[in-house]
Parts: C-alpha cells; sequence; structure tokens
C-alpha cells in the first residue's frame, strides 16, 4: 500500500502524520464501504493542513489499491470493518 500513498515527506512535523482509514470489503476485493478517515475532526482544525494532505492521500491509496488480493479463508470476516494505519515513518525510515 506504501507505494500507492503519495504525500509531501517534507511536510511539517511529517513523521507524526499518522492516518487511519477504516473501511470494509466484499469477498472479491472490492470495497464494500467507500474509506473513510477515522480522525475527520483533526482534518478542519487550524494548522492541520499537512494532515488534511496526508488523509486525503491514504484515502486515495486505497481507492487505487482495489480489488485486493486476500485469502480465501475466514469468510465470517468479510464486511467487518478494516482499519489500515498510514505512518510515515515507516517510510522515512524510522
Amino acid at each position: 500500500m506504501e507505494d500507492k500513498w503519495q504525500f509531501d515527506i517534507g511536510a511539517k512535523d511529517a513523521s507524526n502524520l499518522q492516518v487511519r482509514i477504516r473501511f470494509s470489503l466484499n469477498p472479491d476485493g472490492t470495497l464494500r464501504t467507500q474509506p473513510e478517515i477515522v480522525d475527520q475532526a483533526r482534518m478542519y482544525l487550524p494548522g492541520q493542513e499537512s494532515y488534511r494532505s496526508a488523509a486525503e492521500s491514504a484515502r486515495r491509496a486505497v481507492l487505487k489499491a482495489v480489488p485486493f488480493q486476500l485469502p480465501p479463508g475466514d469468510k465470517d470476516k468479510w464486511g467487518q470493518d478494516i482499519i489500515l494505519h498510514f505512518d510515515p515513518r515507516q517510510m522515512l525510515g524510522g
């Protein structure tokens, strides 16, 4: 998923731009629910422009990854919420 997440690594406080995206999938790997940014409130706080940009980019990364290639087992888990954690520290080597 990291290859699909494009964000400004030079952004102010880039290492603190952790983003969580929630969605669910159908058994064929397509989206059952649209990806949503978990911390919506933070997006609209003053001074959070870098977070807003990183969060919107993370949401787009999920959309670009469809259809997901997931193991066929655990059919009872299809449709449950998935929360992906996007953490720039992993991309920045920290």
